[in-house]
């Protein structure tokens, strides 16, 4: 199930020129999102780790996403 909500990525599709999009397909780029989000939090989390804190700073999920 979902864990981001489904309307804004719906508007954001729209808003990125979709102007009909199916319920299938939202859910389908959620699922990537969601994947995307647990992927460079993993990354994040060791790079936090790695610098001997527990928490996430804005700097460890700007080199998740470089990495």
């Amino acid at each position: 199930m979902a864990r981001l909500a489904i309307a804004p990525v719906r508007d954001l599709m729209k808003d990125s020129g979709a102007k009909l999009v199916a319920k299938d397909a939202v859910l389908k780029l959620v699922d990537y999102l969601e994947e995307q989000c647990e992927t460079l939090t993993r990354k994040a989390v060791g790079f936090a780790k790695h610098a001997g804190r527990k928490k996430v700073m804005m700097s460890d999920i700007s080199l998740a996403i470089k990495s």
